[in-house]
């Protein structure tokens, strides 16, 4: 099962097509909504700024714990191959999914678009799950630490990757954002995330003729 982690943005129908894009992908995905304990995104009648301050408010604890309710949800109805569970996120998302992911062996793959490459520097050398961390190469929330990320990554002698696309900014996966969106390169983004989850939450296939 696969666990999605919205941006700060919350539950919003940028995060149900991604969820559709990995739901047609194979996988059993479970999204929940960060803000629940709130009422839900819903509940702010779309005004942006008290969403963001919300979810920028979320206490870690309730974080985790509904992360770990979301995990156990998406393992007992399985879609990973029985060989584990699996984190992608977005932005916030994507930092609390590396945050989240650190010392859980249960989980065997992450998955973050634009996570703050300051705030989960440490947490890489506990992550055992092969990561994919994708940055947007203009975005200025992230930009100015991603070379020490990249750095710790290569250090921490896991099974970390990241990739920066030069040209683009924050949001280019998604086709909702009509004015960043950037089809060719949202395309490689998704390929290489559903390639890495694919190649460490599906079970192998036997060997023949043994």
């Amino acid at each position: 099962g696969l666990v999605l982690v919205h941006d700060v943005a919350g539950l919003t129908p940028g995060v149900r097509g991604a969820t559709r894009n990995l739901a047609t992908a194979g996988y059993v995905v479970v999204a929940p909504d960060f803000l629940s304990p709130q009422g839900g995104t819903a509940s702010f009648r779309g005004v942006q700024e008290q969403v963001q301050r919300a979810v920028s408010a979320a206490p870690t604890t309730a974080v985790a714990s509904q992360a770990t309710a979301a995990l156990s949800y998406a393992k007992s109805h399985g879609g990973s191959g029985g060989r584990g569970l699996a984190l992608i996120g977005f932005g916030w998302g994507g930092t609390q999914a590396l945050l989240f992911a650190a010392g859980r062996a249960d989980v065997v793959a992450c998955v973050a678009f634009y996570p703050d490459p300051v705030q989960t520097l440490k947490s890489l050398p506990k992550i055992t799950a092969p990561t994919l961390a994708i940055f947007a190469g203009d975005d200025p929330a992230t930009s100015g630490g991603v070379k020490q990320f990249e750095e710790a990554a290569a250090a921490s002698r896991r099974a970390h990757t990241v990739k920066v696309f030069p040209g683009t900014t924050r949001g280019f996966h998604d086709p909702g954002e009509t004015k960043i969106y950037k089809p060719d390169v949202a395309k490689e983004a998704w390929a290489m995330a559903i390639q890495h989850l694919d190649s460490n939450t599906k079970e192998k296939a036997p060997a023949s003729g043994v």
